[in-house]
């Protein structure tokens, strides 16, 4: 991530430590400061904080939780903006919702703009390792007959040695048109991935005045509100296209009709966006509610990604406001 950052004293420190995960040296530094600007400019939660703290115990070293607290307030100043968040987008990372709804709406705005941008460009490098491995193929079947045919014409060959030469250019050849096919459909998605590439980049300024980009802004921000606001949601995060919301349910929580106090499902589990409805009242925009399919997990073998275990809606007020949870039977 290329975050403009602030001038430390520990700024070898800084980067160094931005993984997480602090060695004996960096513990015995003790820039707590900076520790904290760089899980903040990463987006990370502030639990980051005590993975950080346990390391150092391990050897014998305490922690700063003030002077950490302090440099991720500023990190989040420099990640929480419109630039901030075009450059987090860029780097393809995954928005935890850590600005907080007065921040929110900014570093959203930059953040759409550079993961569709990202996810462009990661399409575009797949369709040019898929061209460079078909290449590669061919090259190697014409290789493998050049060689072959070195080997039939050396005198001091074998016949068993130009036996195998024989079959080797046999099997080469009936590969190559098959291979010739891989290069040319492999370069054909390539211009295609190259041209999707360049007119996603030349489209950037307008589709942040889109309808597609205010209805995934929206969802975001009321995902994220949703986990703000629910103390049985860990987190909300999105997918590589940034506009489908995922949210993590704590172990044991419980999520509950607001109108009726029925249970919809019990954490630990995965809630996964499926909609997002527009809601009406006398013809006018009284609100939305996002439609989840929860997916518990199951203890130590993960996600049960194909059982859904549960559904339930959620409600937001016009304003992005929650307003409640209902189960439903989808």
């Amino acid at each position: 991530m290329r975050l403009q950052v602030l001038a430390l004293a520990g700024a070898g420190l800084l980067s160094s430590c931005a993984t997480g995960v602090m060695s004996e040296k960096e513990c015995l530094a003790g820039d707590w400061y900076a520790a904290g600007y760089a899980d903040g400019v990463d987006g990370k939660l502030e639990r980051a904080f005590d993975a950080r703290a346990m390391r150092c115990e391990e050897f014998n070293l305490g922690a700063d939780r003030r002077a950490y607290d302090d440099g991720r307030r500023a990190g989040l100043d420099a990640l929480c903006q419109h630039r901030g968040g075009y450059d987090y987008g860029m780097a393809g990372n995954a928005y935890l919702g850590v600005c907080g709804r007065d921040r929110e709406e900014g570093f959203l705005s930059g953040y759409l703009a550079g993961k569709r941008i990202y996810a462009a460009l990661s399409a575009r490098d797949a369709a040019q390792e898929s061209y460079d491995r078909a290449v590669s193929q061919l090259e190697s079947y014409r290789s493998d007959i050049r060689r072959a045919r070195e080997r039939l014409n050396d005198p001091q060959a074998t016949e068993k040695e130009k036996k195998s030469a024989r079959e080797t250019i046999d099997y080469a050849r009936s590969r190559l048109p098959g291979a010739e096919r891989d290069v040319d459909s492999a370069l054909y998605e390539l211009g295609r991935a190259d041209e999707a590439y360049e007119q996603i980049r030349a489209s950037s300024a307008g589709w942040t005045q889109s309808r597609e980009f205010s209805a995934i802004h929206r969802t975001l921000r009321e995902a994220h509100e949703f986990a703000r606001a629910h103390p049985s949601i860990e987190l909300c995060t999105d997918e590589m296209n940034g506009s489908a919301p995922i949210c993590e349910v704590r172990p044991g929580a419980r999520l509950a009709d607001s109108a009726t106090g029925a249970t919809c499902v019990i954490g630990p589990g995965e809630a996964r966006f499926v909609r997002r409805t527009v809601m009406r009242q006398d013809n006018a925009p009284a609100g939305a509610a996002q439609a989840y399919d929860f997916f518990q997990r199951q203890g130590d073998r993960g996600w049960d990604s194909r059982r859904r275990a549960g559904t339930f809606d959620v409600y937001f007020a016009q304003n992005g406001d929650y307003e409640g949870l209902g189960c439903s039977a989808r």
